[in-house]
């Protein structure tokens, strides 16, 4: 499993909807298979590799243990919020609530189940001592004191004269009792002392561990069964007579079982404050071997010497947890009224401790913080070791409020990804379990860990995305596809997932159109309140001529919208919209890719019934009548006048774009002209018939486009479109907006239609004569008041400041002219023309 791996597999516990104690077991067993996976293999390799792989298993063993403590403790912060406990602070900590009890047992059991922080404190303790590292202990050993006897044996045989000189004396007890070396103040036998040293050493590695009941096992194996004895005065007394039933359910080979775990009889030990004080005198003399002395410290909560052995920051904390626990219990059972009373300690010297006593988790860490040695200080500021304690202080969601400033304010360093992904994780499972978390931190966490996944594993934001508020997924999970430029099939894929998560893919659709546009606006929208520098930079584009990349992503974006027919309405404003802003910069070819784009369902039949009641009798096709260069529309649903007005407006850009992809197919028809074709006996031949009859259809059709589709419905005006003074479905500066872009779209391109139109007319006159009668014709379409063509040709701009309507009088000026050169050729008596049609056309601008 690699590191990449491990962000699939904690989503995939995410989406499984495992609940939340369920989920932070999985977290942690994910990570321990990731340290395994590495310890394995750490042997392998050169040792930078090694050393590599020693620091990774050294994180993942952290993590796993991270997640232990966390579902540790917050499952017991789960019970106790689900029962009617009243919670304690830890300054406040009361023994009292304890009810008279007849042991030791029943007096501390009483106090864990009314003092929920002390159940906490137990927990971290039994954490601490279940991830301690595994450690070799030593091996047991039959014969107590083997050497130390033989030598003892030897020197008495020395003193009976049975030896020679050679026998050996010095320092070395001559009795064997476990208190000879403090009495006589000498020595074991080397061997012996080396193996006590490391017996005792396992002994204390046993009880850092929790596993008291196997080092008395290892003393009574070793054939010191006094020390076990020692070892066992910490057991709270019991009397089962004295102590309610308690049933716990067990499995047996039969199934489930209830059982009484109350012991057979007495058990524990009475004097148990007595045998602590002893353990303190043992642990205070600095002649015994120090892991002796940490031993006894540990069982009777000392912290004098049990730090002594310390080398970890676990190892500390385990101590203070404990010292702290036993002061607590040693309280319950000094406030306990039993009907066994043990022996009076007053007369006993009292081993004085140094360290204060601790009452609190925040001033055991504080303590160990501010501890002189700088490898613990270095220690406790480590990542994991700093959410420990957070968890451990109930402060995460204070660490997660300073985490998420951090996010705000820099940028995540590469080596903090796995702190991230492990707090996202952990946040979401609290929440699950019910507690109160910083909403503003968890998503900030949330978006930063959405945004590293969206560099590597983008199937997976959906899912995280869907954890965050729901007035947020919206904006988040658009601002993360507005970034995808994949093929549409993946694009919508990454919506389908989004879907499954049932986030609001409509939401989404429209805010990601919306960034996108925007994104592109600066270097291809127009300045709507500066029309006059528009229109003097104002040229159109080539239907070949390919469209940029920043044209494409515009045009791409209107495809999120256009996936779903519920959006087809919000789509047509949308479309209109940008169309209008590629025609307004002259960009006709980008337009038609846009429309082109767009899925042949698109239109719907209520759309078409809508327009055609509000067309005021006006009679032109729909953009799929007629259409060579730009697909035909169907469609499914239908709309209202506002909408009915924009799909007007749909069409009459559609059919300017329309009209002007197949002016280029036209001229290029036209270019085709057979070159022999010069005089009247070549014109008879077969391939100028040919192109005549394909030039004169061609000019049929589009004359029907300009004139049919374009110029006789008053293209673009409001009246045309429905469009009243305010737009009801729309922002008064959004309908204003419109409208002044309708007005400009009017002037850029109705005098271009009507010369383009000319154009066709003028240029056809050899295939189809009638054409040059026609192009003359347009004079009267022109001046027709009720289309007002001539204002537009009137209409004063910085690139023609008298107008177009000069221009357009040379082209009537040209139309005329020709039919009277026609008319003198073919009566030869008549005087000649003042100027000749190419001079005419010299002086259109």
């Amino acid at each position: 499993m690699s590191a990449s791996d491990i962000a699939v597999d904690f989503a995939a516990v995410v989406e499984s909807g495992s609940g939340s104690k369920l989920a932070a077991r999985a977290f942690g067993k994910l990570a321990r298979q990731q340290c395994d996976s590495l310890d394995r293999t750490s042997v392998f390799g050169s040792d930078a590799d090694s050393t590599q792989r020693k620091g990774e298993v050294e994180y993942w063993s952290a993590e796993s243990n991270t997640w232990d403590l966390l579902e540790r403790l917050y499952s017991l912060r789960q019970q106790a919020n689900q029962s009617d406990t009243n919670s304690q602070s830890e300054t406040t900590m009361q023994t009292a609530g304890v009810n008279t009890a007849a042991t030791a047992f029943t007096s501390v059991q009483e106090l864990m189940a009314a003092n929920n922080l002390l159940s906490e404190y137990v927990e971290v303790r039994r954490w601490l001592e279940e991830t301690a590292p595994a450690f070799q202990p030593v091996e047991t050993r039959k014969g107590y004191l083997f050497y130390t006897r033989r030598g003892a044996k030897e020197r008495g045989l020395l003193a009976a004269g049975e030896l020679g000189s050679e026998g050996r004396t010095g320092r070395i007890v001559t009795e064997v009792d476990p208190d000879a070396t403090s009495r006589q103040r000498k020595d074991l036998a080397f061997e012996d002392a080396e193996y006590e040293t490391s017996l005792l050493r396992t002994l204390y590695e046993y009880v850092r561990r929790g596993r008291v009941g196997n080092a008395m096992d290892l003393c009574v194996e070793s054939d010191e069964p006094w020390r076990a004895a020692s070892l066992k005065g910490g057991l709270l007394w019991r009397d089962p007579m004295l102590e309610p039933a308690n049933d716990m359910p067990v499995d047996t080979e039969d199934g489930a079982d209830v059982v009484d775990v109350r012991p057979p009889h007495t058990a524990g030990n009475i004097n148990r404050a007595l045998w602590k004080h002893a353990c303190a005198a043992l642990a205070h003399d600095e002649n015994n071997d120090i892991y002796e002395r940490a031993l006894y410290a540990a069982l009777s909560g000392r912290l004098d010497e049990a730090v002594l052995v310390c080398g970890t920051w676990e190892d500390f904390l385990w101590a203070y947890v404990n010292s702290m626990i036993e002061s607590y219990i040693d309280q319950a059972i000094k406030d306990a009224r039993g009907l066994y009373i043990a022996a009076e300690t007053t007369s006993f010297d009292h081993v004085q401790s140094k360290y204060p006593p601790v009452s609190n988790m925040k001033h055991v860490f504080g303590t160990i913080a501010s501890h002189d040695s700088g490898k613990l200080q270095q220690e406790s500021n480590e990542p994991f070791r700093m959410l420990q304690k957070a968890l451990i202080t109930d402060s995460f969601d204070e660490y997660l409020t300073e985490f998420s400033h951090k996010l705000r304010n820099e940028v995540i360093d590469e080596n903090e990804l796995g702190l991230l992904r492990f707090v996202v994780h952990a946040a979401l499972c609290l929440r699950q379990l019910g507690f109160s978390l910083s909403s503003e931190a968890v998503s900030i966490l949330l978006e930063t860990y959405i945004g590293c996944l969206a560099k590597g594993h983008r199937e997976l934001v959906a899912a995280y995305v869907s954890h965050m508020p729901n007035e947020e997924q919206t904006e988040s999970y658009a601002q993360f596809l507005q970034h995808v430029s994949d093929p549409f099939p993946v694009r919508m894929q990454l919506l389908k997932l989004a879907e499954n998560h049932r986030l609001d893919i409509d939401a989404i659709s429209k805010r990601t159109t919306e960034l996108l546009l925007r994104k592109y606006a600066s270097s291809q929208s127009s300045e709507p309140n500066n029309m006059d520098t528009e229109v003097s930079r104002f040229g159109l584009a080539e239907p070949s001529e390919p469209i940029t990349d920043a044209e494409l992503g515009q045009v791409r974006a209107i495809e999120w919208i256009t996936s779903s027919t519920r959006l087809y309405e919000h789509a047509l404003v949308e479309v209109c919209k940008l169309a209008r802003q590629f025609l307004l910069a002259g960009r006709t070819n980008a337009a038609t890719r846009l429309f082109n784009s767009l899925p042949d369902n698109f239109v719907q039949p209520d759309w078409v019934k809508g327009s055609l009641s509000t067309a005021s009798g006006s009679d032109h096709p729909s953009p799929s009548s007629g259409s060579t260069n730009v697909r035909s529309r169907q469609s499914e649903r239908g709309s209202d006048g506002a909408i009915a007005s924009y799909f007007q407006e749909y069409i009459h850009l559609f059919s300017l774009c329309d009209a002007y992809a197949y002016y280029s197919t036209w001229a290029e028809s036209l270019c085709k002209r057979p070159a022999e074709a010069t005089s009247k006996a070549a014109r008879l031949q077969i391939k100028w018939l040919e192109w005549k009859e394909n030039i004169a259809q061609i000019t049929n059709h589009a004359v029907q486009m300009f004139r049919g589709r374009l110029l006789d419905i008053d293209w673009l005006c409001p009246q045309s479109l429905a469009i009243g003074e305010t737009d009801p479905e729309a922002d008064a500066d959004i309908h204003q907006e419109r409208m002044e872009e309708l007005v400009r779209l009017r002037e850029l391109y109705i005098p271009e239609t009507v010369f383009r139109l000319h154009s066709i007319l003028f240029d056809t006159r050899d295939a189809v004569p009638q054409n040059l009668k026609r192009s003359l014709d347009l004079a009267q379409l022109v001046a027709d008041e009720s289309l007002g063509i001539y204002r537009q040709l009137a209409k004063a701009s910085p690139l023609h400041p008298q107008g177009r309507l000069p221009a357009f009088m040379n082209l009537m000026r040209r139309s005329a002219f020709e039919i009277l050169r026609i008319q003198q050729e073919s009566q030869p008596n008549k005087p000649p023309l003042l100027a000749d049609t190419a001079t005419i056309a010299s002086g259109i601008a």
